[in-house]
C-alpha cells in the first residue's frame, strides 16, 4: 500500500511537471510567436525603410557592391561609408562638410566649368601660371637686388672717389688761398714800394725839371747870343765863302764792262759800298758833265738809266732801263745817284720776333742776329725811336698767351705782363712809323736792302 501511494505521488508529480512544462512551453511559444510577429513587422518596416535608402537595383550595382566590401572592411555601413566620403569630399571641395552638391554646382556655374576636376585643372593651370609668374618675379626681384647691390657698390666707389676729389680740391683751395694771401701780401708790399718809388721819382723829376728849366733858360740866352754872333760872322764873311761842289754831283762809280746780249752792265761798286738791289743810277760819259744848270737848277739827264739786279762784294750787275739812241753805254762811263751816299751810316731800330735761321720758329732772340747783319753791312742799330732813325725793322708781333687768373703764380703773371708790354710797344712803333713816314722793313726786305 505504501508502494502504491509512492507511485501515485510520483505520477502526480510527473503529471504536474508535464502540465507545468506544457504551460511553460505554450507560454514560450506564445512569446516566440509574438516576437516573430514583431520581428516580421520590424523586418517589413526595415525593408520599407531600406527601400527609401537602397533599392534592389541599387543592391545589384557594382559600385554599391564595391562600397559594401569597403564598408565591411572598415566595419561601417554602406550609408555611413558614403556619408563619410561625402563629408570628406565636401570638406575638400568646399571647405565644409555641411555644404551640398548644389553649392559645388553653383560654384562651377560661376566658374563656367563643366566639372569640378575641370575647374581644378583650370585652377591648377592658373596656379601654375601664377607660380611661373611668381618665379619670374622672384628671379627679377633677385636680379633687381643684385643690381641694387652692384649699384650700391658703384655708388659707394663714386662717393669715395668724390670724397677723395673733394678732399683734394679742399687741399688745393687751401693751398691756393694761402698762395693768394701770400701773393696779395707781395702785391701790397710791391704796390707800397712802387708808390714810394713813384713818389721818389716824382720828387727827383721835379728837381731835375726845375734844374733843366734853368739850364734851358741859360741855353736859350746863350743861343740868342750865339745866333747874334753867327749873323755878325756871316755878314763879315758874305762874298768871301767858297761854294764847293754839291755831294749829289759826285761820281758814284764807273761802268767796267757791258753785255749787249743780256742788256746789262757791270759796275765798280758792290756790297762793300752799300749798294742795294733795285738802286737806280744815271749814266754819264764823264764826271764833269754832272753839274747843276744855273738857269733851271736841275741836273742834266744822263745818257742812260740802269737798275742794280745783282750784288757782289766790290761789284754789281745792273740792267739797262733806258738808253739814248746813238749814244750807248760803254766801258769807262760814270754813274751817279743823288740820294746814294756810300759814306752815310744808316740807323735801324730792330724790334719783334725774328727767324734768321729760317727754322719756322721766330723768337725775340733772333733780333740779335738781325742786328749783327746790320752792323756787318755798316749800319747802326738803336733801341729807342728817335728823329734820326732811317729804317724800322719789325719782325713778327709778340703773341699774347691767355690771360692768367689772379690766383696764377707770380712768374706767369709777370710773363703775361711782359708779353702784353712788348705787343703794345710793337703796335706803338708801327703807328709812329706810319705817322712820321719812317720806312718799315720786314726781315725779307731787310735782306734785300743789305744784300743777304
Amino acid at each position: 500500500m505504501a508502494a502504491r501511494t509512492s507511485t501515485s505521488i510520483g505520477v502526480g508529480i510527473t503529471v504536474t511537471i508535464l502540465g507545468v512544462s506544457t504551460l511553460a512551453l505554450f507560454i514560450v511559444a506564445m512569446v516566440f510567436y509574438a516576437q516573430r510577429r514583431e520581428a516580421i513587422t520590424s523586418r517589413e518596416a526595415a525593408e520599407r525603410t531600406t527601400k527609401d535608402y537602397l533599392s534592389d537595383a541599387d543592391r545589384n550595382d557594382a559600385i554599391i557592391a564595391r562600397k559594401k566590401d569597403e564598408a565591411g572592411k572598415a566595419h561601417k555601413t554602406v550609408v555611413r561609408l558614403l556619408l563619410d566620403e561625402r563629408s570628406a569630399i565636401m570638406s575638400q571641395a568646399t571647405g565644409s562638410d555641411r555644404n551640398s552638391v548644389s553649392t559645388i554646382t553653383e560654384a562651377l556655374d560661376k566658374a563656367k566649368s563643366a566639372s569640378l576636376l575641370a575647374a581644378l585643372r583650370e585652377r591648377d593651370g592658373e596656379v601654375e601660371q601664377l607660380k611661373r609668374r611668381f618665379t619670374d618675379a622672384d628671379a627679377a626681384r633677385t636680379r633687381a637686388l643684385q643690381d641694387k647691390e652692384n649699384e650700391s657698390a658703384r655708388v659707394k666707389v663714386i662717393e669715395q672717389s668724390q670724397q677723395a676729389t673733394v678732399a683734394a680740391l679742399v687741399a688745393d683751395v687751401d693751398k691756393t688761398k694761402a698762395e693768394a694771401d701770400a701773393l696779395r701780401d707781395d702785391v701790397a708790399k710791391t704796390k707800397a714800394a712802387m708808390e714810394e718809388r713813384v713818389d721818389r721819382v716824382r720828387s727827383e723829376f721835379a728837381a731835375k725839371e726845375s734844374s733843366l728849366k734853368g739850364d734851358i733858360d741859360k741855353l736859350s740866352a746863350n743861343s740868342a747870343v750865339d745866333r747874334q754872333r753867327i749873323r755878325e760872322f756871316e755878314d763879315r764873311q758874305r762874298g768871301s765863302r767858297f761854294a764847293g761842289q754839291s755831294e749829289y754831283a759826285l761820281v758814284d762809280g764807273q761802268i767796267v764792262s757791258t753785255s749787249a746780249v743780256e742788256n746789262t752792265v757791270t759796275l765798280s761798286i758792290g756790297r762793300r759800298q752799300k749798294v742795294v738791289l733795285g738802286l737806280p743810277f744815271s749814266v754819264y760819259a764823264q764826271g764833269t758833265s754832272i753839274k747843276v744848270d744855273e738857269k733851271t737848277g736841275q741836273y742834266p739827264t744822263g745818257k742812260a738809266t740802269i737798275e742794280v739786279i745783282r750784288i757782289d762784294e766790290d761789284s754789281s750787275i745792273a740792267r739797262v732801263l733806258r738808253e739814248q739812241k746813238g749814244n750807248p753805254v760803254v766801258k769807262g762811263d760814270v754813274i751817279a745817284n743823288p740820294i746814294y751816299d756810300p759814306a752815310k751810316k744808316y740807323k735801324f731800330l730792330v724790334y719783334g720776333n725774328f727767324d734768321p735761321s729760317r727754322t719756322g720758329n721766330a723768337s725775340v732772340f733772333g733780333a740779335n742776329e738781325v742786328k749783327a747783319w746790320i752792323k756787318d753791312w755798316g749800319g747802326d742799330t738803336i733801341d729807342v725811336l728817335a728823329g734820326d732813325v732811317d729804317f724800322i725793322v719789325l719782325g713778327e708781333r709778340p703773341q699774347l698767351p691767355p690771360q692768367p687768373p689772379t690766383t696764377a703764380p707770380l712768374e706767369v703773371i709777370n710773363f703775361f705782363l711782359n708779353q702784353q708790354k712788348s705787343a703794345s710797344h710793337y703796335d706803338e712803333l708801327l703807328k709812329q712809323a706810319s705817322d712820321t713816314a719812317i720806312p718799315v722793313l720786314n726781315e725779307n726786305r731787310l735782306r734785300t736792302l743789305i744784300g743777304r
